[in-house]
């Protein structure tokens, strides 16, 4: 039997078992491979899912951010416009002030005026002005504004204000009661409150303070504007000084501080012109010191200005506040006297005549001889129209009470 011819179907079934095997372990590759990379695909999703939510996520969180900023800005630049609007506001308030002041006349229109201004300008403190009192260091409170937190005293000196002391702002307050300066009154025990001194100084010269306070611990509410308007206030004070000054100067006698010729005549035109309106008289009386070229001879001059200032003063102490005492020149003087009968007028011509017998001097250690004077009395309407008129006839008065004596008044003629 060919034995060659048995083995061929032998190999075929060897290669047809070879080829099974083979095609089963691929198709099982191939399978496990799809397997896997289903799983593998399926895992990926999961990761690619979560990295976009991640993603997602930050720029909500960014967006928030940027919203967030945005309405940060927005209230910012709202509180700047605001804070820039006020401050506009007190801007305007202050020039407003100070254009007030320049219109002021005297002491109680520039303090009526800063009462009004301040009030505005402080809404949230409690105020009171402090004009010192010419030459003699002390000052009263005006012009209150609000209610203060401290009170304050009505009058005070200079030295009971720290501010006056170091020439500077004094904040004080409840928390530094030690501190407060001598014009505040605490209140009671337990009260929160705080105060500045603020002094008014223009030209190097003290004119002043302003005393504020309010309700609470910590700063005063709008202390650099209470500054400005302190400013502004105290060179107001100082204009208004200036002009008195330059005012007594062409209207004062520098020797005696009394009025002077000018305003003689000016008051006394003035004075006629109102009794016309209200039917009332007007008194005036000339005075003359007696011998005064003889004691200037034996004395000296420097002795003879003494006497005349001394005088000055009499007539001063023994005048109302309407009195006008006037230097005529020398050592003539006249008195007017508003609203003064003849009879009143006369009681007063020797009531100073008594005063001036009372009178002292002392001239470089020197007594110096008893002082007396020769007065006549004139009144309008009695005795004359103008002032002119009634002067003519005082004068005439004096000579002839001078003519009977010295020492003596006597009363015009009628016409």
């Amino acid at each position: 039997m060919d034995t060659s011819a048995t083995r061929v179907p032998g190999n075929r079934a060897s290669l047809l078992v070879a080829f099974a095997q083979v095609s089963l372990a691929a198709t099982l590759g191939f399978a496990w491979r799809g397997i896997a990379g289903a799983m593998l695909g399926g895992a990926g999703g999961v990761l690619l899912a979560t990295l976009a939510w991640q993603r997602q996520r930050r720029a909500g969180v960014r967006v928030l951010a940027a919203e967030q900023a945005m309405l940060d800005a927005q209230a910012e630049a709202e509180a700047s416009r605001l804070a820039q609007q006020g401050r506009g506001h007190e801007l305007a308030l202050l020039g407003r002030y100070g254009n007030l002041l320049i219109a002021c006349t005297d002491l109680a229109e520039v303090l009526q005026t800063s009462q009004q201004m301040l009030s505005q300008l402080l809404p949230d403190s409690a105020g009171t002005i402090y004009p010192l009192i010419d030459g003699e260091g002390l000052a009263e409170a005006t012009h209150l504004w609000g209610v203060h937190a401290a009170d304050t005293r009505t009058q005070s000196s200079a030295e009971d204000c720290w501010c006056m002391q170091r020439h500077r702002l004094h904040p004080s307050g409840s928390a530094a009661a030690d501190s407060l300066c001598g014009h505040v009154i605490a209140p009671a025990r337990g009260a929160f409150f705080t105060t500045a001194c603020i002094p008014l100084m223009a030209q190097g010269e003290s004119l002043g303070w302003l005393y504020l306070s309010a309700v609470g611990i910590g700063h005063l509410p709008k202390l650099a504007v209470a500054a400005a308007a302190a400013d502004q206030l105290a060179l107001a004070l100082a204009n208004l000084r200036l002009r008195q000054t330059l005012r007594d100067l062409s209207v004062r006698d520098p020797l005696t501080g009394l009025f002077n010729r000018r305003y003689l005549s000016e008051s006394l035109a003035r004075e006629i012109a109102r009794a016309r309106r209200r039917g009332k008289s007007v008194a005036v009386m000339a005075f003359d010191l007696d011998h005064f070229k003889s004691f200037n001879d034996a004395y000296g001059h420097p002795a003879g200005d003494t006497v005349l200032v001394a005088f000055a003063r009499i007539l001063q102490a023994n005048s109302r506040s309407e009195d006008i005492a006037c230097r005529q020149g020398g050592e003539e003087f006249v008195l007017i006297l508003p609203e003064m009968e003849m009879d009143v007028a006369m009681r007063r011509a020797g009531d100073l005549m008594k005063a001036l017998e009372r009178l002292k001097l002392v001239h470089d250690g020197r007594l110096l001889p008893a002082l007396t004077t020769s007065i006549g009395l004139a009144t309008f309407p009695a005795h004359g129209a103008t002032p002119d008129t009634l002067l003519a006839k005082a004068d005439a008065a004096l000579y002839d009470a001078k003519s009977r004596g010295r020492n003596r008044f006597s009363v015009a003629a009628g016409d």
